[in-house]
């Protein structure tokens, strides 16, 4: 498989899947949302959200419409997402702050009829992604006040998971009227068979989630899925 054309695809496909809010809704199909792993199975990775609490969600599944802008539910599959937060101390405001050593966590995992039509929807997102570049990442402007100037860079993260799999550690610096940010975000996406797993660990100061605990998560992920 051609990388440049995987990399298109899964940036693609991955503004879609973290974008579209999770609604909850009967299934459509004889597909079972995927699950995904509890808090306590997180918290084993991630030792900061041991005690705290996981917002579940399920989810439709929407696949590239057939102009640009649009999307379509894909029958048959459902999805189910989760946010894991630690348990906070309102003494303690360090304990809200999302760093690299006690990251935002994410999952989502999306379940298909088949094989063939999970790497269809991926197929579908490729061929949406050269017709319409750019057109996924929704609008902007008109809220007035200086627009933020932002430095990004972009590594990959190497794994074995899956059948298709995929992974980068985005960096970005912004600043809004002389007052400046730094995040550091990793994502993981994995294809295996008929379910597709994404994770995600973010920082806001500007320190690195730990490349290792987020390919555990993805692999504790795929395991709930299935």
């Amino acid at each position: 498989m051609n990388r440049r054309w995987l990399s298109r695809a899964l940036i693609a496909l991955a503004v879609p899947a973290l974008v579209v809010p999770a609604v909850a809704g009967p299934a459509t199909a004889a597909a079972k949302a995927p699950g995904v792993p509890k808090i306590a199975a997180v918290a084993k990775i991630y030792p900061h959200l041991k005690g705290g609490t996981a917002t579940v969600s399920t989810t439709k599944v929407y696949g590239p419409g057939k102009k640009c802008n649009t999307t379509k539910v894909i029958k048959g599959a459902r999805g189910r997402s989760a946010s894991y937060a630690p348990k906070y101390d309102p003494s303690d405001p360090s304990s809200y702050l999302a760093t690299g050593a006690r990251p935002s966590v994410s999952v989502q995992a999306y379940k298909f009829p088949t094989a063939k039509a999970a790497v269809k929807y991926l197929h579908g997102y490729a061929a949406y992604a050269k017709k319409c570049p750019g057109s996924s990442a929704g609008g902007g402007g008109g809220t007035g006040g200086d627009a933020p100037k932002c430095k990004t860079s972009m590594k990959k993260i190497r794994f074995k998971l899956g059948n298709e799999r995929w992974g980068y550690q985005m960096r970005s610096t912004c600043t809004i009227a002389g007052h400046k940010t730094s995040s550091v975000f990793n994502t993981l996406f994995v294809r295996k068979g008929r379910v597709i797993v994404y994770t995600g660990a973010m920082s806001m100061d500007a320190t690195a989630p730990s490349i290792p605990k987020s390919v555990k998560l993805t692999a504790r992920a795929l395991k709930a899925a299935a």
